[in-house]
């Protein structure tokens, strides 16, 4: 191969060499001499010519114009002497016959050049002389000297190559042959051949070159040689067996490679499955080996991995489960070449059938428990009912004397007028509305924990809300000779917004109640800014702040916690559950805002309340508060001697109830029970009906329900006034076509808006 490839080399050169000085030499030459001589030539013979007519031009004006025909021609005959003269013409301008005309027509054989001259006497024009030349003779020795040339550079050429190209074999073909010959020996793993080095050239650098790529290349054959027994010596070290699989053809199955561990695998040497793969098709389990050669067979003609599962046969007759993993490679000629591994995996399998009883054991363990997750939730789920039906009767059973004690504490402050018994009876009022708050936290943390509590979104401005809240705590705060100011910019406080009124109302007393119950002397400051104002969301800021005790740091951090206060001589010398401020931080979360608190000891304290809002749409007109006296005359004025319906099983409750009503100028029909209220409604003509929720015989629902089904009773407003103060009581009051709630204890001022509302709508509606 080295050989043929440098003879190659060498005939290249050779001919390159050749094309390359020849050709160029002898183009250029004949260029020259084809272009240039050929143009030489020519003009000499012109000036040949003109030497010829000159010498006649000189010499005939006499002769002709003597007419001596003899000198004439002898001049003639000199000037024809010369081989190219084809003829030479010497005509008189007073004859028609040519003086003298010579023609030799055999000198006639390339082209004819003519040359034609006045023969002048004086200045008379006498004649004419006309001589043509034929050019072959210029052609012949033109030719001539073009293959001289081509000759003798020629000549010159080959014995330059010829010498070039000694060189070029004694100096760099046989050297490149030596190369070659010392790089196949590399090529063939033969590192031990030698190369002379007897010159310091290109060609003895690149000899040097090869002597340290000898090096290299000795050092990565090691390295790979050394590699390949680590290969082959963790082959058949690893848990398994190692081979290459090559199929040539349909079901010509032969192990390219297998590790030594196929012995214990099959009772075979590699020696045997190098030539056939027979043999350990053999070994395999006659049910899993036609699924091994089709899975084989459908790897090779998608080239996809093999993975496959099978069983073999130990040598005691006992099975045995492989797992072979492999790579399919396409070969050159269309024969598929598979790397992988078979590994053993009996104990996998034992163990997958072990996890399998394990599995069916843990769906009965999993089902047994969900049975008794079931039988807990259930449970759970019971005791929440039975925690929601006890406070909806605890509600009740508290609010119904609750209400008898309002109610009739209200009746009795109208109609006393010593000062003594209107403070005592202050005092009452006053310990009502603590016990009822107490009582309104409770549900209230009882229906936040049990995710009962909803908000309300309604239409609301800012000024309205906080006039309630100064309305209604106000005179606390004069009783303690405490100063109370609200701060409010007026442009905020008219704004109309969408949020919880009642909520945001709730989480400020409870600050502001906190505050002068906590402040001995000085101030209170209720304040209220908007922090946040966009077309889509308003954040309103509300600070609380006092000259009271102040509140120690390590307290603050519990306060809002659930039945914590600051400390528990708290508990004693001002009352309260601990619920306040934890409800107060469950409805600022739920309203997505947040409570807290800035306070140091004997410096007073800052309580803040900053709660997200929507701005409404239209402008809310502020509405004018009245006192329950005012109501109440409001009330008579309107609607004096209306009659109304009460349905109350109550005896007291009857008593604050038509009390009230009577105060109001209304009319009043008792009925103990619902049956009796479906009765009386029918018969008699009624402009608003009061039903209580629970009553023997019939509740208020049933009632309510009756009352709605006869014609008349279809659009008389009915309210509720009942003690269960739950939102789904409430609602299920809506439901069954009560018109509004009235919850107990009644507040006069409450009860007297809602009977203005309903009575103004049912005369409208009649």
């Amino acid at each position: 191969m080295s050989r043929k490839a440098t003879s190659s080399l060498f005939v290249a050169i050779a001919t390159g060499a050749s094309i390359g000085l020849l050709l160029p030499a002898l183009l250029i030459g004949g260029l020259l001499i084809g272009l240039r001589e050929p143009q030489v030539a020519a003009e000499a013979q012109e000036r040949e010519l003109q030497t010829k007519l000159d010498v006649l031009a000189s010499s005939m004006p006499e002769l002709l114009w003597n007419l001596d025909t003899v000198a004439a021609r002898e001049v003639v005959s000199a000037i024809t002497k010369s081989p190219d003269v084809v003829r030479v013409k010497v005509s008189d301008t007073t004859q028609s016959k040519p003086f003298i005309d010579v023609t030799f027509p055999e000198r006639g054989q390339g082209r004819v050049h003519q040359g034609r001259r006045d023969i002048m006497r004086g200045t008379s024009k006498i004649g004419v002389i006309e001589i043509e030349l034929d050019d072959h003779l210029v052609s012949a020795a033109l030719a001539r000297q073009r293959w001289l040339y081509g000759a003798t550079l020629g000549g010159q050429l080959l014995v330059s190559l010829a010498l070039v190209l000694l060189l070029v074999n004694s100096r760099l073909m046989r050297p490149l042959r030596e190369l070659g010959r010392f790089a196949n020996d590399l090529a063939g793993g033969r590192f031990n051949a030698q190369l002379r080095r007897e010159r310091d050239d290109e060609i003895g650098l690149l000899g040097e070159h090869l002597e340290h790529m000898r090096g290299a290349l000795q050092q990565q054959f090691e390295a790979q040689r050394d590699l390949i027994a680590r290969l082959r010596g963790m082959a058949e070290t690893v848990p398994g067996v190692v081979y290459q699989l090559r199929m040539r053809g349909i079901d010509n199955f032969a192990f390219a490679y297998v590790s030594e561990a196929v012995k214990d695998y099959f009772q075979l040497s590699p020696a045997e499955l190098g030539e056939s793969a027979a043999a350990w098709f053999e070994r395999i389990h006659a049910q899993d080996r036609g699924t091994v050669r089709d899975s084989l067979l459908a790897s090779a003609r998608s080239l996809s991995p093999w993975q496959q599962e099978f069983r073999t046969l130990h040598s005691d007759g006992s099975e045995r489960w492989l797992f072979g993993n492999a790579i399919a490679q396409l070969e050159d000629g269309g024969s598929v070449l598979w790397h992988g591994f078979l590994t053993d995996i009996s104990s996998q399998r034992r163990d997958a059938v072990e996890l399998e009883r394990y599995r069916h054991h843990l769906e009965e363990l999993v089902e047994a428990r969900t049975a008794a997750l079931a039988e807990a939730t259930q449970a759970a789920e019971a005791a929440s009912r039975a925690k929601s039906a006890f406070l909806a009767n605890m509600s009740h059973e508290i609010r119904t004397p609750m209400n008898a004690i309002i109610g009739l504490t209200y009746l009795v402050r109208r109609d006393t007028i010593e000062p003594e018994q209107q403070e005592r009876l202050r005092k009452v009022a006053d310990a009502a509305e603590h016990l009822l708050t107490v009582i309104n936290n409770v549900l209230d943390f009882s229906k936040i924990e049990a995710g009962k509590l909803e908000l309300n979104r309604a239409e609301f401005t800012l000024g309205r809300v906080l006039d309630n809240i100064t309305s209604m705590l106000t005179p606390r705060a004069a009783e303690k000779q405490l100063q109370f100011e609200l701060q409010v910019a007026p442009a905020l406080a008219a704004r109309s917004l969408v949020g919880d009124p009642q909520r945001i109302a709730e989480v400020l007393l409870n600050f502001v109640g906190n505050a002068i119950k906590f402040t001995e002397h000085g101030f209170v400051r209720l304040s209220a800014r908007a922090t946040l104002d966009t077309p889509k969301r308003i954040e309103l800021r509300f600070e609380v702040r006092d000259s009271g005790i102040g509140i120690a740091a390590e307290a603050q951090e519990r306060l809002f916690q659930d039945f914590e206060q600051a400390d528990s001589s708290t508990t004693r010398r001002y009352g309260g559950t601990g619920l306040g401020l934890a409800i107060c931080r469950r409805l600022a979360d739920l309203m997505h805002g947040e409570v807290g608190v800035e306070s140091m000891p004997g410096q007073g304290s800052c309580f803040w309340f900053v709660v997200p809002v929507e701005p409404a749409a239209l402008r809310l007109e502020a509405p004018v508060v009245h006192s329950p006296s005012q109501i109440a005359r409001r009330l008579q004025q309107d609607f004096g001697g209306t009659r109304v319906l009460l349905a109350e099983d109550n005896p007291v409750n009857q008593e604050v109830a038509v009390a009230l009503l009577n105060s109001a100028g209304l009319q009043v029909d008792v009925a103990d029970d619902g049956e009796q209220a479906v009765r009386m409604a029918a018969a008699g003509d009624y402009a608003l009906i009061l039903m209580d929720m629970q009553m023997p015989h019939m509740d208020g629902l049933d009632a309510t329900l009756a009352i709605r089904a006869t014609e008349r009773g279809r659009s008389i407003p009915i309210l509720a006034m009942t003690a269960n103060a739950f939102a789904e009581e409430r609602q299920r009051c809506l439901d069954v076509g009560m018109n509004a709630h009235v919850a107990k204890p009644v507040v006069a001022e409450q009860l007297f808006s809602s009977l203005q509302t309903w009575l103004q709508r049912g005369r409208q509606a009649a």
